[in-house]
């Protein structure tokens, strides 16, 4: 029962973590729909495998990882969970727990309902400095607009990005003029 109790937490805690990343585009403002998600939203994982290591304060999900939100699917071949213990709540016996940080792994893809999609080999998500960075070949698309690097870090909270290049791989950027809509 502890260890249902423990996923269930983890399960709200991942996706309040992973609730900040559709307010990252690359390419143009957040939208009042990414904005109006709901923390009460359920995500839901899938995977052929998950193990949870207490002790080492990590829940490992292995195997066609796929995390479904309201607004963007993320897919992997293995998702690592780290997570901080607090002190316990007031009232109650369980710690509360809060992620330190999630590692996907194996061509990642995150799919957001506005149509952008980034691939990387790697990507970690910093809960605390509200960032990503994806490496191992990565890109963003949206709409005929693409990015690619030899390292991307997204900022989430403040909708900006840096790409950047190494001696092997030159920043990439292709984008289309957007024409203004009239008044």
């Amino acid at each position: 029962m502890r260890i249902l109790l423990a996923i269930f937490s983890f399960s709200i805690t991942i996706f309040l973590a992973l609730l900040i990343l559709p307010q990252v585009n690359s390419f143009s403002q957040v939208t009042e729909t990414s904005k109006k998600v709901s923390p009460e939203s359920p995500i839901v994982i899938n995977s052929d495998r998950l193990e949870v290591d207490q002790r080492k304060r990590l829940i490992i999900f292995e195997g066609k990882v796929r995390a479904r939100t309201d607004d963007m699917v993320v897919e992997c071949q293995k998702m690592i969970v780290y997570y901080l213990d607090s002190p316990t709540k007031k009232g109650s016996n369980m710690e509360a727990r809060r992620i330190d940080k999630i590692i996907a792994l194996g061509n990642v893809t995150i799919n957001r309902s506005d149509g952008a999609i980034a691939r990387a080999g790697k990507a970690v998500f910093y809960q605390n400095e509200d960032k990503a960075v994806l490496t191992e070949n990565p890109s963003v698309r949206q709409g005929p607009d693409f990015v690619e690097g030899h390292r991307i870090t997204l900022f989430l909270k403040e909708n900006r990005s840096i790409i950047e290049g190494s001696e092997t791989k030159r920043v990439k950027a292709t984008i289309f003029p957007k024409e203004e809509k009239p008044k």
